[in-house]
């Protein structure tokens, strides 16, 4: 009703044809709220104050009109609408009285801003078409452009999804690429390079294309893939210890073969040049032996192609599924079973064939030096205590082999040949730093067993020689068997005696001395035969050796030769004392031999005890000579028959002194012919004076009482007859062996009844000195 009082140009303003603007619009609803204020009602007034001023502050932010629907919804609910109505047009009146005073008030600057307004409005008109225009022909860009981007969106997307089926099929191809690499690497063997692969599939580029079923397909089958590398590669290494074992053998015999040459290298050295002899008792692996053959060693992996490849591909593989510890578990297994099938092969040393004992032998050598290489080729495979543990079962279980195969042996000819292939045996492994402490302390017991047996063999060698030994002088039917005795022996004869006399040549000693000398030599030489190699406790070795030489000397030569000496045959007796003669003066020869052989750090002479014993057997012998020519004398002298009441004077001896003298002569000329001229005179001397006292004793016999001057005269011509034989002999020591007896029958005969002379002190040296005072007694009283 307000809008006739309005300025034309402001009716038209509000006409309704005319653009409104939806804020102008708001503006209005908001002053028609706002009137609300002047309502009489407190309560109505208070909400519509405050609505009003919800209005106005959302008008002031801008806000929606929609907060009206809030004040509308309270006025509906109390209803006042009638009274809201008539307070808003009251406050429409008052308005459009306001606007009256204004616009008379200011008609005319209204006026002409009504007028600027209207060209603002028709500059906005033409302004709104230009633009109504311009949008127009931007919406149909627009409208174009969009449709492009629309196009565009919908190619970007395609493109988007062809860039991700391009990377979902590049990542499947990889995968598949990948796959089919495994299948060959495996088809080829490349187990390890596969294993990779297939790591890189699982944690890498299958979960790319996790979402599709191919790609879960070769996930599950991974697992199964990595089962069969791993028992292909077993199955490999399975094949491999098995042809190992035929290769170990060969390593263990080449390995076996080289230290033998290396020791006889090292022997020949130290034995040629004189700068190394003092070397000689260093063994080979001594740093004396290292040093001077460093550089000459050979590798024998370069002569046996030993393929370690599938070994070290089953460590790969184990230790890229992170199953080493598995892994070592069984091959520690697997060599373990190896050996003790190697230890199980049927041995018997006793009948003489080493073939099996060689065989066990290089099959151990052999094995472990493969496990020294493979100790020392790999990282964190094999260690040091693994080794040595199987090394000492392996070892305990060769000792308990031996030692059960030489049960009851007694031939020690078999102790040396296992000795020097056990030598050999520790030498090799201790080449390659494997305690050989055990297999050393086995071979000292053998050792002992091995002197044992064989002094027990030379003894019974010994004990034969001399028992069957006849006593006679020795004959050599050439001149090979004359070197042969000079070469065990001392003994040189002269070569104008054997060039006079010719062959066959008759020798001082009899049989037994060259062979005990020779088979003493070859006892001594056998004994350091098996103490080759034992540097260590050669000494004790040197002492054994001498006990025993003593003992096969002393125990046996000189104790069966003392027990000949009970025979009564001369001759023999007297061989068996120029048999002991040779070999007392032999014994230093002995113990030169000793001293040559003995171990070089070992200094100061050797003395045998059988040299005493010998010279102790050879003064018994001497004192058994002159028993057994005495007891012959005495069963001469029991054939005489004396008449000490004889008045008939004889010329001639009695006749049991000519077989008597007899008796004597061939003692001399043959029973005693070889003996030194000292002994000969020594029993000549004792058995003269035997016959002397004998005769003074019959002379002196109390169960004769007296005797005539013709019965001591005749026994002065026995006398006499003995005298003229010593004399005849030549020998001075023993010219004067009957002087008594002649002595005391001159006193008789002379001075029976004047014993003057013979109490003369003078007189008595002079003509009696060897006649004692009770016999002449006895002899005058007779």
């Amino acid at each position: 009703p307000s809008s006739n009082t309005l300025p034309r140009p402001l009716m038209s303003f509000m006409d309704d044809t005319a653009p409104r603007d939806p804020q102008l619009l708001q503006l209005v609803h908001a002053i028609a709220s706002s009137s609300l204020i002047s309502d009489n009602s407190v309560s109505l007034q208070s909400s519509i104050d405050s609505s009003s001023l919800k209005v106005t502050a959302g008008l002031d932010d801008a806000e929606s009109i929609e907060q009206l629907g809030p004040i509308i919804k309270q006025i509906s609910e109390t209803n006042k609408q009638e009274a809201f109505l008539d307070q808003l047009d009251a406050f429409i009146r008052k308005k459009d009285g306001e606007i009256e005073r204004m616009c008379n008030a200011n008609y005319q600057e209204f006026v002409h801003s009504v007028d600027q307004l209207l060209k603002v409005r028709q500059g906005s008109l033409q302004l709104k078409r230009n633009i109504a225009n311009l949008n127009n022909a931007v919406r149909e860009t627009g409208t174009e452009v969009a449709d492009k981007k629309q196009k565009l969106l919908e190619v970007r997307k395609v493109q988007y999804n062809l860039e991700k089926t391009m990377d979902s099929i590049q990542d499947s191809l990889i995968v598949l690429e990948l796959a089919e690499s495994v299948r060959l690497r495996i088809e080829n063997g490349k187990y390890y390079a596969a294993l990779k692969i297939l790591g890189r599939l699982q944690n890498q580029h299958l979960r790319n294309v996790s979402q599709y079923s191919f790609a879960k397909y070769l996930e599950e089958s991974i697992p199964v893939m990595q089962d069969m590398i791993k028992d292909s590669v077993n199955a490999q290494l399975k094949e491999w210890l098995y042809k190992l074992r035929s290769t170990s053998r060969k390593v263990g015999m080449l390995a076996m073969k080289y230290m033998q040459e290396r020791q006889d290298r090292w022997r020949q050295r130290t034995a040629e040049n004189p700068k190394l002899k003092s070397l000689q008792h260093h063994n080979v692996n001594s740093a004396i032996e290292m040093a001077v053959n460093e550089g000459n060693e050979s590798n024998i992996l370069d002569e046996v192609n030993i393929d370690f490849e599938p070994l070290y591909r089953c460590i790969h593989v184990h230790n890229t599924l992170g199953m080493q510890d598995e892994f070592k578990n069984s091959y520690e297994e697997d060599r373990r079973a190896q050996a003790n099938l190697a230890l199980t092969v049927p041995l018997n040393l006793q009948d003489g064939n080493m073939d099996n004992f060689e065989t066990l032998l290089q099959d151990i050598v052999g094995f472990f030096i493969i496990e020294h290489v493979i100790m020392h080729s790999t990282t964190d495979f094999r260690s040091q205590a693994e080794v040595d543990a199987l090394w000492e079962m392996v070892t305990t279980k060769v000792i308990a082999v031996i030692s059960n195969s030489l049960r009851g042996c007694r031939d020690p000819e078999l102790f040396l040949k296992i000795k020097y292939s056990l030598l050999i045996f520790n030498q090799t492994l201790e080449g390659f730093n494997y305690p050989v402490k055990q297999l050393h302390e086995t071979l000292l017991a053998l050792f002992q067993r091995y002197s044992e047996l064989l002094i027990n063999q030379y003894s019974e060698v010994f004990e034969r020689i001399v028992q069957e030994d006849e006593c006679m002088p020795m004959t050599v039917a050439n001149q090979e068997e004359l070197e042969e005795v000079m070469q065990f022996t001392r003994y040189q004869p002269e070569r104008d005696i054997i060039k006079r006399n010719g062959f066959p040549f008759t020798l001082p000693f009899s049989k037994v001395f060259p062979t005990c000398c020779r088979d003493v030599s070859i006892f001594v030489h056998q004994f350091y035969q098996f103490a080759e190699g034992f540097s260590q406790t050669h000494g004790e070795m040197d002492d054994i050796l001498k006990k025993a030489v003593d003992s096969l000397l002393i125990s046996k030569v000189n104790a069966i030769l003392l027990k000949k000496l009970e025979s009564t045959n001369l001759s023999q007796i007297v061989q068996i004392i120029i048999n002991i003669e040779y070999f007392e003066s032999t014994c230093p020869d002995f113990e030169m031999l000793l001293m040559e052989t003995r171990s070089f750090h070992r200094a100061g002479p050797i003395q045998l005890r059988a040299t005493s014993t010998f010279k102790e057997t050879r003064q018994t012998a001497e004192k058994r000579i002159f028993r057994v020519v005495n007891l012959k004398l005495d069963e001469f002298l029991e054939l005489s028959e004396y008449d000490w009441m004889a008045q008939e004077r004889q010329d001639q001896p009695s006749s049991y002194l000519f077989d008597l003298v007899t008796f004597l002569t061939n003692v001399i000329n043959a029973a005693l012919l070889n003996l030194p001229e000292s002994i000969k005179s020594l029993i000549y001397f004792d058995a003269l004076d035997h016959l002397s006292h004998a005769m003074m004793d019959l002379l002196l016999d109390h169960n004769e009482p007296a005797l005539t001057d013709i019965a001591l005269q005749n026994f002065d011509v026995d006398v006499r007859f003995l005298e003229d034989f010593v004399k005849n002999l030549g020998d001075p020591t023993i010219v004067d062996t009957f002087l008594e007896l002649r002595q005391v029958s001159l006193l008789t005969l002379v001075q029976s009844d004047n014993a003057e002379e013979f109490l003369n002190p003078q007189l008595k040296n002079k003509k009696y000195s060897r006649v004692q005072p009770q016999h002449a007694v006895i002899v005058m009283e007779k």
